[in-house]
């Protein structure tokens, strides 16, 4: 994404958050103000979840509560100065952003694709047994019996027909798209 169409798309997103911020904000107890920054109730409540899930270690007490809240003050005062110092307006930052939301919508785009795929794909029993007779070759006889190692082919195979077709995929979207290189400018 050039940085051109990149600037207005994350002045659009802000705009947006900030309007659901708001919407929010009416709707839900405000925990705390901060410069005239409201703070949903709800959203310390989301973001604490999120710490527990993450942290299996952090103990919920209200002394926790609290310096968990405390963390997200210092983190919304130092948000507030860097928009300040207009930090949020650098080339540098811009193209961090940029990395991450390209980054982001591949993995979603991947995770879309892998689940797809994952649903679709099945190992038959004669692809098993194939699998156990290339290996029992290349192994010899001290190979465990067939029986023994079924599941650990099927999911290999398994693995390794997903890794094709999303292979297959993307290859098939190359070929799709119109891509023009200049050689000479390598």
């Amino acid at each position: 994404m050039k940085r051109g169409a990149l600037f207005p798309f994350i002045i659009l997103m802000s705009m947006v958050l900030l309007g659901c911020a708001k919407d929010n904000a009416k709707e839900d107890k405000i925990l705390c103000t901060i410069n005239g920054y409201n703070m949903p109730l709800s959203e310390f409540q989301r973001q604490l979840a999120e710490e527990v899930e993450f942290d299996r270690d952090f103990k919920l007490t209200q002394e926790a509560k609290k310096a968990f809240l405390e963390e997200l003050i210092k983190k919304e005062i130092l948000i507030q100065e860097a928009k300040k110092l207009k930090l949020d307006r650098r080339e540098k930052f811009i193209r961090a952003i940029e990395r991450y939301w390209e980054s982001t919508l591949i993995r979603d785009l991947m995770e879309l694709k892998y689940d797809d795929i994952n649903s679709r794909v099945y190992v038959s029993e004669e692809e098993i047994e194939a699998w156990y007779n290339e290996m029992k070759q290349s192994e010899g006889k001290n190979l465990k019996r067939l029986n023994e190692l079924k599941e650990e082919i099927r999911a290999q195979v398994r693995e390794e027909k997903k890794t094709r077709m999303v292979e297959e995929w993307i290859s098939s979207l190359r070929k799709a798209s119109n891509i023009e290189i200049k050689e000479d400018l390598l």
